[in-house]
């Protein structure tokens, strides 16, 4: 599992490309999920983490735990 603080979500064609920063550390780490109504609302602030073919959105307000929405390959992936 990995994952964190959203610190910025870029909205694609095809995916979302999401970067956190983990919440224990200064770590960074970014992930491409599946574009959809859910993953289109991710904004820095939010908790998100992932894990192998998953990943959960929880929005800054808590109104919502742990959507899951699909991960699309690995984490580590640069900013497009």
């Amino acid at each position: 599992m990995i994952g964190g603080i959203v610190t910025e979500a870029v909205v694609l064609a095809d995916r979302v490309w999401v970067d956190c920063v983990e919440t224990c550390s200064t770590s960074k780490c970014a992930v491409y999920c599946e574009r959809n109504t859910d993953s289109e609302l991710i904004r820095p602030g939010d908790s998100f983490w992932w894990q192998s073919g998953r990943c959960y959105w929880t929005p800054f307000d808590k109104s919502r735990v742990d959507v899951k929405i699909n991960k699309i390959g690995f984490s580590g992936v640069p900013r497009p």
